[in-house]
């Protein structure tokens, strides 16, 4: 997007935010850790997340509840080498459900600096390929012993994805009240920021600034119960380590 049409969202989204904040404490209009993100986006007339494009007119929208989890999502992508690859890794490294032992989970923060030892008595680590131009996720024995390297986001697809998706970036701290029964949210004052390059990106992959989360389970209603549930798989950042991948506008 031209830097002149930047301005222009940038200008109509600190005006919409502006409204919102005279509304002061708004009920929640969704469930679940997304709530603040949801509701901002239905104030402001915005479909849901639709996860490959930016939120607001070519600004990535991004809340943060005040003193809550640290990490801020930058995006979700699957493995894009080979299809059923979250299925073939639940087998490779899943461990038992601690609920229901028979089903196999597979949730983590795997970084580039340092492996991450799990109960499925291996250990992963996020390699950076400058070569093949991939990132890969390395799977080892507690020996060391390479089980498997073959699962990986191309540079191709990461380049295009963090792009489109997070070339602009408005940060939004929120505060969180909870009152008889109802949530709500009180909207701050929005930091704008812009992306460095793909090169940082990569950069912070290999120094453990970003990680890869992955959320695998299983269905627990009676009509699905069992069935893998792949909640996704999300490039994350401490709030603290944003301008390290952005400059500030």
């Amino acid at each position: 997007m031209k830097p002149e049409n930047i301005n222009k969202s940038m200008e109509q989204l600190k005006l919409e935010l502006y409204k919102i904040q005279c509304k002061n404490w708004i009920p929640s209009k969704g469930k679940g850790t997304g709530a603040a993100g949801i509701t901002l986006e239905k104030m402001l007339h915005k479909d849901e997340d639709q996860l490959v494009l930016p939120d607001y007119y070519g600004i990535e929208l991004k809340t943060k509840i005040e003193r809550s989890e640290p990490f801020v999502s930058l995006f979700s992508m699957a493995f894009d080498n080979k299809p059923l690859e979250i299925k073939r890794l639940l087998k490779i490294g899943g461990y038992p459900d601690k609920k229901n032992p028979q089903f196999k989970v597979f949730q983590t923060a795997i970084l580039g600096n340092r492996r991450k030892f799990m109960k499925s008595n291996l250990n992963y680590l996020l390699k950076v390929d400058y070569i093949h131009e991939v990132v890969r996720l390395i799977i080892s024995d507690y020996h060391f012993q390479l089980i498997d390297n073959s699962m990986s986001w191309s540079f191709l697809q990461l380049k295009s994805r963090l792009e489109h998706k997070m070339s602009y970036l408005a940060l939004i701290p929120v505060k969180r009240w909870h009152t008889n029964g109802t949530l709500y949210f009180r909207y701050l004052n929005a930091k704008f920021f812009r992306l460095k390059n793909f090169e940082t990106f990569l950069k912070l992959i290999e120094t453990g600034i970003i990680r890869v989360t992955f959320r695998i389970s299983y269905f627990k209603d009676e009509e699905r119960f069992g069935e893998i549930h792949d909640r996704g798989t999300t490039f994350e950042i401490r709030e603290e380590d944003i301008p390290k991948l952005f400059d500030e506008i």
